[in-house]
């Protein structure tokens, strides 16, 4: 199983940091994508999700929890092999 994004930041919630901010964030969940032939960019999707409903100030929080999430989803993806 592939570590999703909103997992992850949902377990972020009790952080005292930027990052623990923006997971509290009402509204930061994701909607279910429009089915396509492409296979979903879930960091675009976050994206026009951040944009949406939060606060400019969460942009850079954002940007330092997808660098976070990357690496927490590379440590998993290793713990599998």
């Amino acid at each position: 199983m592939t570590l999703r994004f909103e997992e992850w930041l949902t377990n972020q919630q009790l952080r005292q940091d930027g990052i623990g901010d923006l997971a509290r964030v009402p509204g930061m969940r994701v909607v279910e994508p429009i089915p396509t032939r492409r296979a979903p960019d879930e960091h675009k999707s976050w994206v026009d999700i951040v944009i949406r409903n939060a606060a400019p100030q969460y942009i850079a929080d954002f940007n330092d929890a997808w660098q976070e999430f990357l690496l927490a989803k590379e440590a998993a993806r290793d713990d599998l092999d």
